[in-house]
């Protein structure tokens, strides 16, 4: 085991890896950044122009951070999945082109010479929140990170619950109307079909096929997902609006149901909620808390907690370095 006292004046590094961005950033043994880099993913590119990306950036920032290699105790990396923590492998990532079995673990072993942690990018989140946020002193929780799309890191007695081939906490793929809208995974009724930005807005647009109109927002339906903000969504909703009232209640009804049969399945101490949607704060927290005591067993709603993360956009990366210190035995 390393001496905890000497891993404090040690290093980690953080990536998030992303379809949109790669963020960066060096760690120390508390949980600050000491610093960070945001880059453009540019995954049209390809596979090896990407892995190039992450490359760089990694150099560029131990550069910009001033600290010695020699006190970076490795890289933890947070990546869309499915993939084989053991192996180090990114089985295949739906947002990266090309990327199907890159064994992203060796490739950057050989180029830094250090310890690699690869995990999945929810997980991280979760572990981050577990480690410096929310979460802290929490040995049993679920995450939920609500953007484009849903994904989830669950945290049983303190670890990272990976299930039987990694693929546990596809929160986003629970269904929660069989009737509903086909998902892009190829189910119906999957929360991430009503309760994701991707999923508010593709139910926008389809009622704006069926003719309905807007009463306060003016955009054209060709541009809508790039005109489109989820603040103005829940704002015009709140003010009544005919086309989006619905769909935010609804997405806020099926994310409750949603953590509801999680509190009645693992019986958490806590949900935490990162992503977007959670700049609505208590206009959401609390029709939200509403809804899980609604569906949830008495026992196990009196004890939980739903709180939103603290970590903002950095749940991810801090998440990410802190996987470092659980392979010294000094985790969080």
């Amino acid at each position: 085991m390393v001496d905890k006292k000497s891993l404090e004046k040690k290093y980690s590094i953080g990536v998030d890896l992303g379809g949109t961005n790669i963020v960066n950033t060096v760690v120390n043994y508390q949980g600050k950044i000491v610093s960070r880099l945001k880059v453009p993913t540019l995954a049209e590119r390809g596979k090896e122009s990407t892995i190039k990306r992450i490359v760089e950036t990694i150099h560029e920032n131990i550069v910009q951070s001033t600290i010695a290699s020699g006190d970076i105790i490795g890289i933890g990396i947070g990546a869309p999945g499915p993939l084989d923590v053991k192996k180090g492998i990114i089985n295949f990532a739906p947002n990266l082109p090309g990327w199907r079995d890159v064994p992203l673990r060796k490739i950057l072993e050989d180029e830094f010479n250090m310890k690699i942690v690869l995990e999945n990018d929810a997980n991280a989140a979760a572990w981050g929140e577990r480690c410096f946020g929310a979460g802290q002193g929490v040995n049993n929780l679920v995450c939920f990170t609500l953007g484009t799309g849903i994904g989830g890191g669950i945290i049983i007695n303190g670890k990272i619950y990976h299930g039987n081939n990694y693929g546990a906490a596809e929160l986003g793929h629970m269904t929660v109307n069989k009737d509903g809208p086909r998902c892009n995974c190829g189910n119906y009724g999957c929360l991430e079909s009503y309760s994701s930005a991707t999923g508010i807005k593709n139910r926008i647009k389809n009622r704006i096929k069926e003719g309905i109109k807007s009463e306060f927002l003016d955009f054209d339906e060709d541009k809508l997902f790039e005109s489109l903000r989820l603040k103005s969504i829940f704002e015009v909703a709140r003010k009544g609006d005919r086309l989006t009232k619905d769909i935010v209640e609804e997405a806020i009804s099926y994310l409750g149901i949603a953590i509801a049969n999680i509190a009645n399945i693992l019986n958490p101490e806590m949900v935490v909620l990162v992503g977007g949607i959670t700049n609505e704060g208590n206009k959401l927290l609390i029709p939200l808390r509403k809804e899980v005591k609604k569906r949830a067993l008495y026992s196990n709603y009196k004890s939980l907690k739903i709180v939103i993360g603290k970590l903002a956009g950095n749940a991810g990366v801090l998440g990410a370095a802190a996987l470092l210190w659980i392979s010294t035995n000094c985790s969080c």
